[in-house]
C-alpha cells in the first residue's frame, strides 16, 4: 500500500468523530424552540381596482336568471339596449320615396 491510502485510512475515522459533534434537536423534544410562522395571502400580489364596486350577489344572480334561453336572450336584450328608439311618425313627415333616385 501507498502511504496516502494508509494516511487516508488513519485520518477517516477521526473526521467523522469530528463532524458529529453536539446532538441535533429532536423533533418529539416539547422544550425546542420552533420559528415563527409567518402568514401571507396568495391574493396580496393580485391587482387591485379590477372591478369599480361590488354588486350584490343576489340580485346579479335574478338579473342573469331572466334569461331563459341563455346566450340568445343576453345578445337580443343588448341589441335592444344598443339600438336608439325610433322617433313617432308625424303627419308632416313626407312618405318614403318609392323609386331609388340613382341610375346604375
Amino acid at each position: 500500500m501507498t502511504f496516502r491510502i494508509l494516511f487516508c485510512m488513519l485520518l477517516l475515522p477521526l473526521g467523522s468523530v469530528h463532524v458529529q459533534g453536539a446532538p441535533a434537536p429532536q423533533a418529539a423534544d416539547p422544550a425546542v424552540p420552533v420559528p415563527a410562522v409567518s402568514y401571507r395571502s396568495v391574493f396580496a400580489d393580485l391587482p387591485t381596482g379590477v372591478e369599480a364596486g361590488r354588486e350584490d350577489w343576489k340580485k346579479a344572480n335574478n338579473e342573469v336568471g331572466r334569461f331563459t334561453r341563455g346566450h340568445v336572450d343576453i345578445l337580443k336584450s343588448e341589441q335592444q339596449q344598443a339600438a336608439p328608439a325610433a322617433p313617432a311618425a308625424t303627419p308632416d313627415t313626407a312618405p318614403p320615396a318609392a323609386a331609388h333616385p340613382h341610375k346604375h
